[in-house]
């Protein structure tokens, strides 16, 4: 979408402000409408849906906030940006849980303006092919999917904690999307955290759920203090007006065993449990999963269309897929960009696949042969590549599965020769 297609209504009661950014943004292709107070403004979105509203927090007939929530309980998708010469992080705050996108503060620069708008357009983008792509039905007619898919759509309803399990790669991500789309927040956000970029302020937390879709992946590897907050939220009833999803690779009975998870929140967050199969236990539903991944890549990375013979996708169904679901993503990209014909064979299915065979034996023998210091260093290397691969090459994630301070896990991945990028 060009910016001559992009409509922008700029709301702000001081009137010099309000041209200046109209003739800013005209200068920059976009359609331009003002607004001096709440009313008009209000006439103006009844008469044509920007795209965009620039929206000032302080005007003579009504606040810029409670605007802000009148619209966005109009309507739930509508990219707003706030703009303030007062703000505070409160006022910041009580934006971003209403659903602001953005809060830029006065003065404003013309760079820091254009920059605003362009961000806020580029994620709106982003969020809804990102909505219209994971949204979807999982992907298969196994007698496993298929009951997962049932079990989905009746839990969704329920304004319950859902947990789902399963190995890394296995489909958390895209189940939590579904339950999303099927749930009574849908028309809200889809908001993921993980261990790292969980919130400690509950104030900030609770912003982020009311009327969303929380999703926490990986919930074992919450930090104490995460998981103390997430517990005194849930049993205060703070987190009740959202949707929550929660994932966990790891045994949460056995975290509570070995005391890095607590056992009050396990019983909080257990109540719905869904276990996602590894691919190895529905192979039936491969054939489907490479056309879908083939139309995909064709469709969203624009790499070229290649046909899979029937051999070449019975040698996949074949394969254990230690990294599941998503290792067989990765696999058809790969053969789909190092492929020279229109039809992949049996052939090149073998020869993409032995690398990832040939290393993982060579990388999980240790030779008993060596001295006990190299011997060690073998051990350690093989250990840490595991926990990388488990937690899709996160360093924060893999020190807390290994029990390591991150910074002593930086130095000794370094110390190793090993590159979490290559993970």
């Amino acid at each position: 979408m060009s910016n001559s297609d992009i409509y922008v209504l700029v709301v702000d009661d001081e009137p010099d402000i309000r041209e200046l950014i109209k003739d800013i943004l005209e200068d920059e292709g976009y359609q331009v409408a003002t607004a001096s107070d709440g009313e008009s403004a209000r006439i103006s979105v009844k008469q044509k849906r920007p795209q965009l509203i620039l929206l000032d927090i302080w005007m003579p007939d009504t606040d810029g906030i409670s605007l802000l929530r009148e619209f966005m309980s109009e309507n739930p998708h509508q990219t707003i940006v706030m703009m303030s010469g007062h703000g505070t992080i409160e006022t910041a705050v009580e934006a971003t849980r209403l659903g602001a996108s953005d809060f830029i503060e006065k003065p404003l620069s013309t760079a820091k303006l254009l920059r605003g708008v362009e961000v806020a357009l580029e994620n709106q983008t982003k969020q809804e092919e990102k909505q219209q792509l994971e949204a979807q039905e999982p992907i298969g007619k196994s007698s496993q999917i298929s009951l997962l898919r049932e079990q989905a759509q009746r839990v969704a309803k329920h304004n319950m904690p859902i947990l789902l399990l399963g190995d890394g790669g296995s489909g958390k991500h895209c189940f939590a999307h579904y339950l999303y789309s099927q749930g009574p927040y849908s028309t809200g956000k889809f908001v993921e955290l993980t261990a790292d970029s969980f919130p400690l302020d509950s104030l900030k937390l609770s912003a982020l759920a009311n009327n969303n879709c929380l999703y926490i992946h990986d919930v074992a590897l919450l930090n104490d203090k995460a998981q103390a907050l997430l517990s005194h939220l849930l049993k205060s009833n703070k987190l009740s007006d959202c949707q929550l999803i929660f994932a966990s690779q790891n045994s949460l009975e056995q975290a509570v065993s070995n005391g890095s998870f607590q056992e009050a929140l396990l019983y909080q967050l257990n109540s719905i449990t869904l276990t996602i199969p590894p691919l190895r236990e529905h192979i039936e539903d491969i054939p489907e999963l490479v056309q879908h991944f083939v139309d995909h890549h064709t469709t969203h990375d624009k790499l070229p269309y290649r046909h899979f013979t029937v051999a070449a996708q019975n040698r996949l169904r074949n394969y254990s897929w230690p990294g599941n679901v998503l290792e067989l993503k990765n696999v058809i990209q790969r053969l789909l960009i190092l492929s020279e014909t229109d039809e992949i064979d049996e052939q090149e299915i073998e020869f993409t696949l032995q690398p990832s065979k040939e290393s993982q034996q060579e990388s999980s023998t240790i030779n008993y042969d060596l001295p006990l210091r190299d011997a060690r260093e073998q051990f350690e290397r093989i250990y840490l590549l595991h926990k990388l691969q488990q937690t899709d090459g996160s360093v924060g994630k893999a020190a807390k599965l290994a029990g390591m301070e991150r910074t002593h896990l930086y130095r000794k991945l370094r110390a190793l020769g090993i590159d979490t990028k290559q993970v």
